[in-house]
């Protein structure tokens, strides 16, 4: 799981940001002036990519907080079950097991899918691995 850290005046919405140990997509960014002897705040809302909550913190603008790196990848469909997806990436040839995504239009995808086995082999999916976590960001087909 790799982290870095930024300051949050830096982070602008459709970056990501960890809240509660959960990957975040930032979808509002708010800047406060400073008031007489304080500092200036930043207000972030943003939704967690894998429980899709949404979240809401206020930071002072100079404070640090953790980024996640994300690691991208394609890969094929090893076989599509009901409680999880096992894919393969293509440059290693690693298995991985992937919970189904929360994006409506990719779980429309998926499900076609597993209706149509036939169609598997000539599709791939681009995924990331983000805090020791895998999710399925995009499927398409050869």
């Amino acid at each position: 799981m790799s982290i870095r850290r930024t300051e949050i005046q830096k982070l602008k919405t459709g970056q990501y940001i960890m809240v509660d140990e959960e990957p975040c997509i930032i979808k509002a960014t708010e800047r406060s002036k400073s008031g007489k002897h304080g500092h200036a705040k930043v207000r972030v809302v943003c939704v967690g990519l894998f429980d899709n909550n949404k979240r809401s913190l206020t930071i002072p603008s100079g404070h640090m907080v953790e980024v996640p790196e994300i690691m991208k990848g394609n890969a094929q469909i090893n076989f599509i079950e009901d409680t999880s997806i096992n894919i393969m990436n293509l440059e290693s040839y690693e298995s991985l097991d992937v919970d189904w995504p929360q994006d409506e239009n990719l779980k429309e995808k998926l499900k076609d899918l597993q209706a149509n086995p036939d169609n598997i082999s000539t599709t791939q999916v681009e995924y990331w691995q983000l805090a020791g976590k895998t999710l399925i960001s995009r499927v398409f087909s050869n």
